[in-house]
């Protein structure tokens, strides 16, 4: 079993790096999908990809410090896309393009095209799903181009508007559970054609962690779960008698407490919306959208009321930062005219997502305990 470390990436770049690991057994001719940098992932026959929602890269280290994947493999720096959330991650995971480019640009936003609110998590099939991204899908890409493709996620996700817009490609294997996860990865290590490249999604520890609380007991117990499984499937990849297989596992992003002391509801105070027609994003970034014209004053009046809690910045502002680089000029009216993102553990709520206002775990801010997420590289060479 080898390690490998000293590389610095994006979320957008693990598919194209398992790609180019891939590359050597793929006909000549085929422009691979390329990552920036050099490739951390070593040449393989099979690419494993695990992605634990909501696992963050300070939440691992702080509450994870005798756990498999901090005493058996090392930490590669990565940071996920901002907003850090699931759909935009994903997203990025599964085009290989950061927000700007793919068009996800927070948990909700306004579609311009459509002229209402578009919530990608609950998305089924207004807008059609094929016609959301410019390019198509990477997993879409490698099984056109002679490679083995299957993504192993909850029966629920198969027909998601994320999964057929962004992570189709190849075949589909739900399962309910990490033993049956277990059970087809096995079955895809020992049977799956060469090259191979095959994805896991689980949603738990984001679920348990909204909930609870990253760090809390539920949370820690999950945690636990996880990194068992993960420590089996390591060691199906080192002692089976098929070697070349590189087994990657990483995050979409990670998550902060917010307690409901520290919450303010967006439409109890008339002050924040005057002048604002539309709410969207989430709790830790959330996108406004105002009358024609009066987006200065009000998100000049947004900060004046939020304080330092919050940083409110109107779009061009948050494109010179780069906080979107690469943004598709189609794609600039989704954004909010403002934007107001959490510096503490402050958080906006709203009644346009009372559920997810609610929770205790939040993210989609760029706090490191949000935007780091881990990246390891296990091989069984």
């Amino acid at each position: 079993m080898t390690l490998n470390t000293q590389f610095s990436m994006e979320l957008k770049d693990v598919i194209p790096s398992a790609l180019s690991a891939l590359s050597a057994l793929l006909p000549n001719g085929a422009p691979i999908p390329s990552a920036n940098g050099e490739n951390p992932i070593p040449t393989s026959s099979h690419v494993l990809v695990l992605l634990v929602d909501g696992l963050g890269e300070v939440q691992l280290q702080d509450f994870g410090s005798e756990s498999f994947l901090n005493t058996t493999t090392l930490d590669i720096p990565m940071h996920t896309q901002f907003p850090s959330t699931t759909p935009v991650a994903l997203g990025s995971l599964g085009t290989g393009a950061r927000p700007g480019a793919h068009g996800f640009v927070g948990a909700s936003f306004f579609l311009p095209e459509e002229e209402q609110l578009f919530a990608p998590l609950k998305w089924k099939s207004t807008p059609h799903p094929l016609a959301m991204i410019p390019v198509a899908p990477l997993f879409e890409w490698a099984s056109e181009h002679g490679i083995d493709v299957s993504s192993i996620a909850g029966e629920k996700h198969r027909n998601s508007g994320l999964t057929r817009s962004v992570l189709r490609g190849g075949e589909y294997l739900g399962c309910s559970d990490l033993t049956q996860m277990q059970r087809v990865v096995l079955d895809r290590i020992v049977n799956a054609s060469k090259p191979a490249l095959t994805y896991m999604y689980w949603p738990e520890l984001d679920r348990v962690g909204h909930v609870h609380g990253p760090g809390s007991k539920p949370w820690l117990a999950e945690f636990t779960r996880i990194d068992a499984f993960i420590s089996r499937i390591a060691t199906m990849v080192h002692e089976l008698p098929h070697r070349d297989i590189s087994f990657v596992v990483t995050s979409d992003h990670g998550m902060v407490a917010c307690p409901s002391e520290r919450q303010i509801l967006i439409e109890s105070v008339p002050k924040l919306m005057h002048g604002v027609t539309m709410v969207a994003g989430e709790p830790r970034a959330r996108h406004l959208y105002t009358e024609p014209g009066a987006a200065v004053e009000v998100a000049a009046h947004w900060a004046e009321l939020l304080g330092s809690d919050f940083e409110v910045l109107l779009r061009e502002q948050l494109l010179s930062a780069g906080m979107f680089p690469d943004l598709d000029p189609d794609f600039a009216g989704r954004i909010g005219d403002f934007m107001a993102i959490s510096r503490t553990d402050a958080s906006l709520g709203s009644v346009m997502d009372p559920r997810s206002s609610a929770l205790l775990g939040q993210h989609g801010a760029h706090s490191e305990a949000e935007m780091r997420i881990p990246f390891r590289v296990i091989h069984s060479g």
